[in-house]
């Protein structure tokens, strides 16, 4: 009977050891997770920044040169001597702009997420 209860015993030790054990490691991963996201944020974060440092730049340009060669169309326009590659042009330069305007526009939303995120963590 002695062996019996020294078994139990034995064995009900065995399995609190193997529960604290499975409760640390989940722990331990658990937290190395919560790294691993802090630093795909952060690094997601300055990539978003620098990409749309580089949109913004590149947006503003073409913003100008946009504006510069409405002015230039619509005179020729008004004058009856528009081609239809001077149209053409304009139209592409519009849909350039537009693009980069979505692009800076859905930069802008991410790193607000992440920001966002980051705050509620």
């Amino acid at each position: 009977m002695t062996k019996g209860i020294l078994f139990s015993s034995l064995a009900a030790g065995a399995l609190l050891l193997l529960a604290s054990c499975t409760d640390n490691s989940r722990r331990t991963e658990i937290e190395q997770r919560r790294a691993a996201l802090k630093h795909k944020q952060d690094s997601t974060l300055l990539a978003s920044q620098q990409e749309l440092a580089i949109v913004d730049s590149t947006l503003e340009a073409v913003k100008a040169e946009y504006e510069r060669m409405k002015v230039e169309v619509e005179q020729h326009k008004a004058e009856l001597r528009a081609t239809a590659d001077e149209l053409t042009a304009l139209t592409m330069l519009r849909m350039k702009r537009d693009s980069l305007q979505v692009q800076w526009d859905v930069l802008g939303a991410k790193i607000k997420y992440i920001r966002q995120k980051q705050q509620e963590n």
